[in-house]
């Protein structure tokens, strides 16, 4: 069996492509922007009128007799 190389790569510590770390800041930062814009739009919304309402008293029907 042959000795690996010195200056051989590792395959399981080394980085493939140096832009893969960049690639992964750029996604972590668009994440990150992404999870303000949505907590800064949960937080300026006004609450939704209620779809449904009771009826007022005068307007429920009594059986007439």
């Amino acid at each position: 069996m042959a000795a690996a190389h010195p200056d051989s790569p590792d395959p399981g510590h080394d980085m493939h492509e140096p832009n893969d770390l960049v690639l992964a800041m750029l996604g972590l930062v668009m994440a990150a922007i992404m999870l303000v814009a949505g907590a800064l739009y949960l937080i300026t919304t006004p609450d939704p009128l209620p779809t449904r309402t009771t009826p007022p008293a005068a307007q429920v029907m009594t059986p007439v007799s």
